[in-house]
């Protein structure tokens, strides 16, 4: 399961960003995932959950944005949602593309108290 490995690395950004503020605790995590990580929510969700257990971030809420992959082809300037990673323009077959959206997986927010 490489969402641990995900989450560890999550975990890692949000410990630095604790680092340097005043905080007593976590109370919401908000993370974007892309589509071409094939990371799974739910394997998410619990990956948080045990790499929160004993911290300031224990008992926070895990929120995830999906960002689909989206891209642009370069032949004829469609720019398009894919829902399956076979990487053809849908519009007119061409190889050529260009990747806007779905590789993202960041830290977007954290809510403290």
């Amino acid at each position: 399961m490489h969402e641990m490995s995900l989450m560890q690395g999550i975990f890692t950004i949000i410990e630095q960003t604790l680092a340097r503020h005043q905080v007593d605790k976590v109370t919401k995590v908000r993370l974007q995932v892309g589509a071409l990580t094939n990371a799974v929510p739910d394997s998410l969700q619990m990956c948080f959950a045990a790499f929160a257990r004993g911290t300031k971030v224990e008992g926070a809420q895990l929120e995830i944005d999906l960002v689909p992959l989206l891209i642009e082809c370069t032949a004829c300037g469609q720019i398009r949602e894919l829902e399956e990673p076979i990487f053809l323009c849908p519009n007119c077959n061409s190889p050529g593309v260009k990747i806007l959206s779905g590789r993202e997986l960041k830290v977007e927010s954290l809510e403290v108290e």
